[in-house]
């Protein structure tokens, strides 16, 4: 399934589950995500194992492990981190395997879970997301 229809499906999921969301650039130097993290006290972290440029790939792992250093929120660092490893493009080479016990597998959480969470009702004007647009503080 690409990348795109699983992210969607997070984004869906949250909305389900009445969680405000905040979709980030993937190519944000860690003191800038830090920054977003910060300002929403994330729960939790969602992340792919890599990012896909042109003529590289990049590792979204250590980012987020090095703006968890700079962040000032309380227990950064122990925030539980979900990761969607990349394993059926080029041939697993977008698996990333220097992960800490904070990291849960998307894939082997979805394959074990059998029932699908009531929706939750929330008022109109709850927050859907944050959004950061260029040049904005969020």
């Amino acid at each position: 399934m690409p990348m795109v229809i699983e992210a969607a499906f997070v984004i869906l999921a949250c909305a389900r589950l009445g969680a405000i969301h905040s979709v980030v650039f993937g190519g944000f130097a860690p003191k800038e995500l830090a920054s977003r993290i910060d300002d929403c006290f994330p729960k939790l972290i969602v992340t792919s194992s890599y990012g896909i440029e042109p003529g590289k790939h990049i590792p979204y792992p250590p980012i987020v492990e090095e703006a968890l250093t700079f962040c000032k929120v309380d227990k950064a660092k122990e925030i539980p981190r979900l990761i969607k490893q990349r394993t059926s493009e080029l041939d697993g080479k977008l698996v990333y395997k220097d992960l800490n016990e904070f990291y849960h597998d998307y894939d082997t959480l979805m394959e074990a879970e059998k029932t699908v969470a009531a929706a939750v009702a929330v008022l109109s004007n709850h927050p859907l997301y944050i959004l950061y647009t260029s040049g904005t503080t969020g």
